[in-house]
């Protein structure tokens, strides 16, 4: 547990004796594909870690009844702290895509130490601050206009190394806002402008400046 600790923002470069009594709080979870761990709206009285396995933090719009995918969860990530902290409601719902191991955290405990040990609120507020940035990136990439950018974008934030390994196109296209069929027209533009080769589910890039200029001003 105190491995997995240190790997969250919250907790970095805190004393060894108090993410001892971080441990103490923290509740290991086993939840099975497909069960949903919390629901939009329910109350959030505390926050989670993804050891293990895969998450996806979705919305359903109302009228059309239709999935909108926010963000995937992959280890090691928080999740609903934003929600913890405020005292406010979850806003999404979050379900295991496999079975995953998550860790929990009830925020009154969190805070009585916090109130002993200030950096931890420290911490917290760094980390908070990242997580508006990576939302305002967010919008900033829904309000791009054309799909070819929007995929290009994608591209270049989820790249590790010059690959974007297991890309799948339904679920891109849920996080994109774009429809399956205008993520696979784009992706065969950016194919044949000679900027990204796709074989099978991995896309390898073969000019990350052509990407870059199809953004505009990534």
């Amino acid at each position: 547990m105190l491995n997995l600790l240190r790997e969250i923002p919250y907790f970095q470069n805190l004393p060894e004796e108090l993410l001892k009594k971080i441990a103490q709080i923290a509740v290991l979870m086993e939840v099975s594909k497909g069960q949903v761990i919390f629901t939009k709206d329910s109350k959030a009285t505390g926050f989670y870690i993804l050891k293990e396995g895969k998450l996806k933090l979705y919305t359903i719009e109302p009228i059309s009844g239709k999935e909108q995918i926010v963000k995937i969860v992959e280890p090691v990530a928080l999740f609903g702290e934003a929600a913890s902290f405020s005292g406010k409601n979850f806003p999404v719902n979050v379900e295991a895509l496999e079975n995953s191991k998550i860790v929990y955290i009830d925020r009154e405990k969190l805070m009585e130490l916090a109130r002993e040990y200030p950096q931890i609120c420290i911490n917290i507020a760094q980390t908070l601050a990242e997580r508006l940035y990576h939302l305002v990136n967010l919008v900033e990439t829904l309000v791009i206009g054309g799909a070819a950018p929007r995929v290009a974008k994608y591209l270049l934030q989820n790249k590790k190394g010059n690959k974007v390994e297991n890309f799948k196109t339904t679920l891109v296209a849920n996080i994109l806002g774009l429809t399956p069929e205008a993520v696979s027209r784009a992706l065969a533009s950016l194919k044949a402008q000679g900027a990204i080769k796709k074989e099978k589910k991995d896309i390898t890039i073969l000019d990350e400046e052509k990407l870059k200029k199809i953004v505009g001003g990534f």
